[in-house]
């Protein structure tokens, strides 16, 4: 993730207008690395979250209520009692680096004043939170102790002298002609993104991919290959971007990649397209959203993850079931042969002998053309007649039956390429929850504990378009039924992608005419919602719901429809999530 230096003087500069002054209440350690501190500043509360955790350090303000442990670790105690009870003296940040340093004006063990410093490292995996002394720097504790054995640069243990400048050795971005001062640091052998990352404290990646977007230049580019002009362009970047972060010009952003939530930065990225980023007038807020949508994402990958391995196993089976099918009805369809090889044998008795395992017989149906008939040589002639009548006719009665197999199997693999979908469309435990107890109803899943009581909640998706019609978009199964069958008038219009799975998608309606660009709209998000997605050229069928039913199977999600128009969907550049509502 992208936290790098300039998204922690963006969050920085939000604290220092809110909490320096403000008085800390009370401190929690909710897990083994995360803090949090409730503060209060006047009539105004705070919840300040720092993590130290591997995956995902960051500190900002928060929201979000958490469950506090009934005995709290040893750390916690620790910050409770020199930290607890006192206010925020100052708040400021190392360089430009992710070391963030909190100044708290509070007593020692003589009721003497005294000032203590709680620094917060995001640095990955090396990330810590590092109670301090604010005169000596003498460590008094951390969320996590480095010892001699984990790390020969810098030991964090109580009693000893807390250094940042044997971790922030690089030059500070946002001094300035930051650049110019420190171009002979640089490797020529290496690239721009490496020279820079290495030379200056806070950037990264996207930084720097920034900076090279507005200098024109390649990121990996060498830096001896670059001529007086692009060193020039490269420098005048630079001095943009650094600016940019020294006068606090900041304008968070999340941005999206496929319509997956993918990062999140300080300020505009202008190599990134505008239909790909969401805007925040807060740092705090933007993070916030970006790690809560994240930890669902990742409870939704791992709750759907065996319910995926469980749909695709029984596509597998149902298709091997359909071929199997398919082979028997073609032979099925082709059973008049072994009629023929029947009354071929009838009529020629006296000339088959016994123990032979074929024999040639003119073909009165075929102008006697000599055809070679199989015989199962511990069979006499009358009875391998009778085996094959036998065959004739079971297969005759077999054609009607395998068609309709056939059909139910067909029917049950589009059931099933539904649910793959669903699951892709989920994007809360208890959507998972609904397909979980449906697949168990329909007899996938063979042991499932619903839990009691419980509703759909019908979560549609819902839009608006520019024009002020309603459009409602189903996640799963039991949301399409509802949606389409239940909640939609019989006037409204229904989209559903043409041949393949997909959502139910309904545009209401007000008692006017429909607009074209609300149509267009529709079908877009009901392509967008279906298994074709990627595709350059998407049909999508829509007609009024009155003239869709429910699928004579029974099963969930399926319905047939009449009096239907097709929009083929080319362009989808249109933004579903500026028209999404809450």
């Amino acid at each position: 993730m992208a936290f790098d230096g300039s998204v922690l003087k963006c969050i920085i500069d939000d604290l220092k207008d809110k909490l320096i002054g403000a008085r800390i209440d009370k401190i929690y350690q909710i897990n083994d690395f995360d803090i949090i501190m409730n503060l209060r500043n006047g009539a105004n509360k705070y919840r300040l979250l720092i993590s130290a955790s591997n995956n995902a350090p960051r500190v900002y303000l928060t929201e979000e209520s958490f469950n506090n442990p009934q005995n709290p670790p040893a750390f916690c105690m620790l910050l409770r009692k020199h930290l607890e009870g006192f206010r925020i003296q100052n708040i400021e940040q190392y360089k430009m680096d992710r070391i963030m340093k909190i100044d708290v004006l509070s007593r020692n063990e003589l009721s003497d004043t005294v000032m203590k410093s709680l620094f917060v490292e995001i640095m990955g995996k090396h990330s810590n939170i590092i109670l301090t002394d604010a005169e000596d720097h003498k460590i008094y504790d951390s969320i996590k102790r480095v010892n001699s054995s984990m790390s020969r640069v810098r030991q964090i243990l109580p009693s000893l002298i807390y250094e940042v400048d044997s971790i922030s050795t690089a030059e500070n971005p946002l001094l300035e002609n930051s650049f110019i001062n420190n171009m002979d640091k640089f490797n020529p052998a290496k690239n721009i993104k490496n020279n820079l990352i290495a030379t200056f404290t806070g950037l990264s990646k996207l930084s720097v991919r920034e900076i090279c977007f507005r200098a024109m230049l390649d990121e990996d580019r060498i830096f001896n290959t670059l001529g007086d002009d692009e060193v020039l362009r490269l420098q005048n970047a630079f001095d943009e971007i650094m600016s940019i972060f020294r006068k606090s010009e900041f304008h968070p952003l999340l941005f999206y990649k496929d319509r997956t939530l993918k990062d999140f930065y300080s300020i505009d990225l202008r190599y990134i397209d505008t239909k790909d980023k969401k805007f925040f007038d807060n740092m705090s807020e933007m993070l916030e959203y970006f790690y809560s949508t994240r930890e669902n994402n990742q409870l939704v990958k791992d709750k759907s993850s065996n319910i995926k391995k469980i749909i695709k196993q029984n596509i597998d089976k149902e298709i091997k079931k359909l071929n199997k099918q398919s082979d028997e009805l073609n032979e099925a369809l082709d059973r008049d042969i072994y009629k023929t090889y029947a009354d071929l044998i009838s009529s020629n008795y006296y000339r088959i002998d016994r123990n032979t395992s074929s024999v040639d017989l003119e073909n009165f149906y075929d102008n006697m053309n000599v055809v070679s008939v199989p015989l199962d040589e511990k069979l006499s002639p009358h009875e391998n007649a009778e085996r094959y009548y036998k065959k004739y006719s079971k297969l005759k009665n077999a054609e009607k039956i395998l068609k309709n197999e056939i059909e139910k199997t067909k029917i049950n693999i589009e059931y099933l390429q539904n649910q793959q979908l669903n699951l892709q469309l989920s994007d809360t435990e208890d959507d998972i929850d609904e397909i979980k107890q449906e697949l168990f109803e329909m007899g996938y899943i063979k042991r499932y504990t619903a839990k009691k009581n419980k509703k759909p909640k019908l979560n549609f998706l819902k839009y608006t378009t520019p024009e002020g019609d309603v459009i409602l978009c189903g996640k799963n199964n039991k949301q399409n039924d509802y949606l389409t069958l239940k909640y939609a008038n019989k006037e409204d219009l229904w989209f559903h992608v043409k041949d393949a799975a997909g959502s139910h998608v309904i545009l209401r309606n007000d008692r006017s005419e429909f607009s074209q660009q609300s149509i267009e709209i529709a079908a877009t998000i009901a392509a967008m919602n279906s298994s074709l997605k990627n595709s350059d050229n998407i049909a999508v069928d829509y007609c009024r719901k009155k003239f869709v039913k429910r699928h004579p199977s029974k099963i969930p999600g399926l319905v047939i429809y009449t009096n239907f128009e097709t929009l083929n969907i080319k362009n989808k550049d249109i933004d579903l999530d500026s028209l999404k509502l809450s």
